[in-house]
């Protein structure tokens, strides 16, 4: 099996899913979500496309971009985020819609430059 994934290409900033013929800028990409053995990308336009991919090749083909794994159900772009809800234990982005964030990423997180004051709000 191979380690690199042979259905997706990111070059010049866009994401370029081959068998599909879609290609997506990953400035337009907000949230990845998991969905059993299929992943949701969040738009920001507010879209959602399925692909029938696991988030862990997701995972290890964004490790290079400004992605980061939240929770083992979500990734978000460093770009988008908002705000941080205490209450709810969640990230809010840049489309009002929200990502719970696990207690391990959280503190994990709050050592890193780019998270930082995000997660220092209301904390």
């Amino acid at each position: 099996m191979s380690t690199s994934p042979e259905f997706c290409i990111i070059s010049k900033g866009k994401m370029d899913f081959i068998y599909q013929k879609k290609k997506i800028l990953l400035t337009e990409i907000v949230m990845l979500e998991a969905v059993a053995n299929y992943t949701n990308l969040h738009l920001l336009n507010g879209k959602k496309i399925l692909i029938s991919r696991t988030m862990k090749l997701f995972d290890n083909l964004l490790k290079d971009h400004p992605f980061t794994r939240i929770h083992r159900s979500f990734i978000v772009n460093e770009s988008h985020l908002k705000s941080y809800d205490s209450d709810k234990e969640c990230i809010m982005l840049s489309n009002n819609m929200e990502a719970t964030i696990s207690r391990r990423k959280k503190r994990i997180l709050k050592c890193t430059a780019d998270f930082k004051e995000i997660l220092k709000e209301n904390d």
